[in-house]
């Protein structure tokens, strides 16, 4: 099959490299892929369009390169954001365009788990806190800084974009690749153990089982609040 689909490429002028090329698999077995005679190497997780897929599933692998790829604008900016005569609300619209974009690249594809959910939250009050040039042994309120900055909650923007993007997969034509792999169920059993956190499960707790059809409803908006400001 790879051979074939080296033998095709080529035909439209596209050339395989046949090093550079990886594969991975959720089968345990030690299977071997080859490509024109030369094994390609197996690897457990690799980048897809600037996130990290792996294998075993690991959400918090790509929250930590968020993170650090949003302390890395936010250090880009940092002599914007500390200057105290620059008004709040410039340092705000910075942050809303660049820092938060960076840090919630590809949240709709994660299956947050409260402790993941309190990694964002922690970030983005320690970067309002430098913001704010205000120091833990202060001991301001978060809900003060908040006040102050009215940055919005990282949080409940992760979930917003996660509802949103449910509500575009649910009204997708059955027969597409993203509608047809939220729907299928695997012919396997869960591990034994406490099950891993899926992707639909958020959903399923506020919309119910069936959130595929309530997610074409008009209702499906008004629900959007109770999704997003869940405890």
């Amino acid at each position: 099959m790879a051979d074939d689909l080296f033998t095709a490429c080529a035909a439209i002028g596209l050339n395989v490299n046949v090093t550079k090329t990886k594969w991975l698999s959720t089968d345990d077995a030690q299977h071997r892929l080859y490509l024109c005679g030369e094994t390609i190497e197996r690897v457990t997780s690799f980048i897809y369009l600037g996130q990290l897929v792996n294998w075993p599933r690991d959400h918090n692998k790509e929250i930590s390169r968020r993170l650090a790829a949003g302390w890395a604008t936010f250090s880009k900016f940092a002599t914007f954001f500390t200057a105290p005569r620059i008004t709040m609300r410039l340092k705000q619209r910075l942050f809303h365009q660049c820092v938060l974009p960076a840090m919630l690249y590809g949240c709709e594809t994660w299956a947050l788990t409260k402790a993941m959910e309190d990694r964002l939250a922690k970030a983005q009050r320690r970067m309002e806190r430098r913001i704010l040039r205000v120091r833990l042994r202060d001991r301001r309120p978060n809900t003060l800084l908040r006040g102050i900055t009215k940055l919005h909650d990282i949080v409940e923007c992760a979930r917003r974009r996660k509802w949103r993007f449910a509500a575009k997969v649910a009204a997708l034509n059955a027969t597409l690749w993203t509608r047809t792999m939220t729907s299928w169920t695997p012919d396997a059993t869960r591990p034994v153990g406490r099950p891993r956190r899926r992707w639909a499960d958020e959903l399923r707790g506020v919309a119910g089982s069936d959130w595929l059809r309530a997610a074409v409803l008009p209702s499906w908006n008004n629900m959007e609040s109770r999704f997003v400001c869940k405890n």
